[in-house]
Order: C-alpha cells, then structure tokens, then sequence
C-alpha cells in the first residue's frame, strides 16, 4: 500500500528516471515548470549550434568605443530628420553566444514565441486519452513539461541559425533582445562589409543608424511592443493546434525518447513543426507585416536622410541589403514553421514607397503622424496606396478641429427681468 504522504503516490513521478543514464535528460526536461518553452533546454541547443567552444568573442575582435562613437553620431543625424526622440540604452558587441543567451529568453524571443507554445500546451493537456487522463496533475504537468521541451528544443535551433545571420538585435525587424539595447551579434556584420567590400567606417555607421531608427520606434514609442504582443496573442488564439500532426512530425510513435541524439535530431528537423495559419490567423498576420513593412520603411527611409552626405556607399550597401532582406535565412524559415508567424512582408520596398510618398505630401511631421496611437498606423491596403492614408488621417484632424470647436462655451448672460 503507498504511502499517503508520497505526493505522487498513484501518479507520475518524473524523478523516478534520475538513477537510469537513458533515461537522465529526459527526467530532467521532464521536471520543467518554468513556462511553455523550457528555455535552458533551448539556450543548450542554441549555443550547440551558434557558438562551438574554439569561437572567438566578438569583443575580442573589435572595439566597442567606436561603435558607441557611432550610434552617438547617428543620434545626432536622427535628431534633424525624426519627430521620434532619442532612446538612452547599451551599446555592445555582442558575440554570439552572448546574443544567444538574451535572445533564448521570455523577454527575448520569448516574446513572440511564447503565446504559441502556450496553446500548443493547452492543446497537448486535452489530447491525452481518457486513462492518462485519469492520472491527475502530475500527468498534465508532464505534458506540459514536454511541451515545453519540443518548443525549446525548436526556438534554440531557431535562435542557433539566426546568431550566425543577424547583423544586428534589430535585424529581424523586431527587437530580439531588450529593446533598449543596441548591439552588433557575432562577426556578422563584419563579413558582410568585407564580402561586399565596404569601407568598414561607414558600414559601421550606417548599422549604427538603422540600430538606432529601430530602437527609436520600439523602446520610444510606448505601445508599439504591447500592440505587437496583442496581434500575437491573438494570432496564437486563433491557432489550430493538432497534437496528432505534431507527433506525426516528430516521427510518430516510432520516435526513441531513451536515444536522447535521435531526439534531439528529430525536433532539430525543419519538418518537426509545421503550422499553417488559419483564415483568422492571416488577418493578422496581414497586420503584422504591415506594421513590419511600415517599420522598416520609417527605417529605411530616416536613415537614408539623415545619411545624405555623410555615407557615400550608402546607395550600394542599401542596396545589398535590400537583396539580403529579400532572402529567408534558414532561422528566419524555422521561426515561421515553429509558430506559423512570417514576419517578412512580400516587398519591404512598399513601406519605404509609403514613407517617402507620405514626406513628400506632409512633410516628416505627417509621417510621424503614424505614431500617435495603434489606430493611425496604415494598413496593407494603405501601405499600397498611401492617398488612403492621408485621406484617413485628414479627415480624422478635421475631425478633432470640430470637436475642439464644440466644446464647452461659456454661460449666456442672464436675461433682464
């Protein structure tokens, strides 16, 4: 008979796998109740692919004071061209396994990924047949646990390629670390300026710009990262999750879990996880790379101005950049089979088409217009025809000029008697 003050008496106890070698890394993946992504799990992997143990730091290789040098410069040239002020914050040289750590996190990559995996938890918790079901909570937090493990096992792969492609903690369109931080991640961006032959000062100061541009709108403007967490929330909400397709994925019930290396490269695979979007979901999702397109189109667009005169390869290396955004790499297309998400706009050229049309009906103040509420942000629709915008806008200022012209008057002399 067990013993009644044994919690898990008659349940599942994940630590009865401690003593067994096989069966070690699972019990421990197994005991996770940190969240829906175990995010140790995924920091292991991650630096299992980004950073091998003879990788040099980044900060060993170049200087940190001219980088900070640049981005002051590039605050002062934003300052002439944004209504966006300036955000304070660290400027690094991040090595990648440095960025890796940040970003394998809930305040990083988290972020984006996390309201995902919270469904796909939820969605593992009721497929569980009816006799497992029966064995209470510990069973439901072993689910929950494994789903935390396939999640981190995908966002390291995810984060392990995107360290070896990232230029910079902006470079994804979105913030992947604190927002407040600007930072280059690896070599990366020192490659591709010698790839490309660019004179390295400028390239320097042009990355320092677009960091800068970036951390104006996303730790400057205070609803933008609440909005952007809504719109996932709600696409994740929206999600069809099917536990059933993700074992298949996994490779059914053939998968060895005692063969932790088989584990791992069947949820490393690019196939492991596969979402596409609901109808719902592509609404959204239609937001969401509006607001991208539109983000990195002010980018675009504010560092181009503020650059005139000052970066004479500013033409070429916008140009190559153009090309580089217009490629998935391989950790951009794992996070879009992870969560279903696809960040990218089909044209990023669209956004900046917008801007500069916008400036040129406006002036800057009229484009800055688009940061005073979630609500004035232009949508795809706009985005491709910007006299929507402008004519949404105009008439929502007519709007409030009336409403200032009606409010409250002062009291009507009394009559004589």
């Amino acid at each position: 008979m067990s013993s009644s003050s044994d919690p898990f008496s008659g349940g599942f106890d994940p630590r009865m796998f401690a003593n067994v070698p096989l069966f070690r890394e699972l019990a421990k993946v197994l005991s996770w109740s940190g969240g829906p992504v175990n995010w140790e799990l995924a920091t292991d992997t991650a630096l299992s692919i980004a950073a091998p143990p003879d990788a040099l730091p980044a900060t060993g290789q170049r200087d940190v004071g001219e980088f900070a040098q640049a981005v002051d410069a590039a605050e002062l040239w934003l300052d002439q061209v944004s209504g966006l002020p300036a955000v304070e914050g660290p400027v690094r040289l991040l090595s990648a396994a440095e960025w890796t750590r940040l970003a394998t996190s809930s305040p990083g990559l988290g972020v984006y990924v996390e309201p995902v995996a919270q469904g796909m938890s939820a969605a593992l918790g009721k497929a569980l047949p009816s006799e497992l079901a029966a064995m209470g909570g510990q069973m439901a937090q072993a689910m929950s646990s494994m789903g935390a493990m396939l999640y981190g096992v995908q966002i390291g792969t995810v984060a392990g390629h995107l360290a070896g492609q990232l230029l910079g903690t902006y470079d994804l369109g979105v913030p992947t670390v604190d927002p407040r931080m600007i930072a280059t991640v690896g070599d990366n961006a020192a490659r591709l300026a010698a790839n490309y032959d660019f004179d390295p000062t400028e390239f320097r100061y042009w990355l320092a710009l677009r960091e800068a541009a970036h951390r104006r709108m996303f730790a400057g403007v205070g609803w933008l990262r609440p909005h952007i967490a809504d719109l996932i929330g709600r696409f994740a909400t929206e999600a069809d999750f099917d536990p059933g397709a993700l074992f298949e994925g996994l490779g059914g019930m053939g998968l060895d879990p005692t063969d932790p290396e088989a584990l791992r490269a069947a949820l490393e695979g690019p196939d492991a996880f596969h979402m596409e979007p609901t109808t719902a979901q592509q609404a959204i999702l239609a937001r969401l790379q509006a607001l991208v397109a539109f983000v990195e189109g002010y980018s675009d667009h504010v560092v181009r101005v503020a650059a005139e005169g000052k970066l004479t390869a500013l033409p070429r290396i916008s140009e190559i950049v153009r090309r580089r955004r217009a490629e998935k790499g391989q950790g951009e297309r794992f996070l879009e089979q992870l969560i279903g998400l696809d960040l990218k706009p089909g044209d990023f050229r669209q956004g900046q088409a917008f801007c500069d049309t916008v400036v040129a009906a406006r002036g800057q103040e009229g484009l800055d217009r688009a940061w005073q509420s979630p609500d004035d942000l232009p949508g795809a629709a706009e985005l491709a025809e910007p006299s929507r915008w402008l004519l949404r806008m105009a008439a929502a200022e007519i709007e409030a000029d009336i409403a200032s012209d009606s409010g409250p008057t002062d009291k009507p002399d009394e009559q004589d008697g």
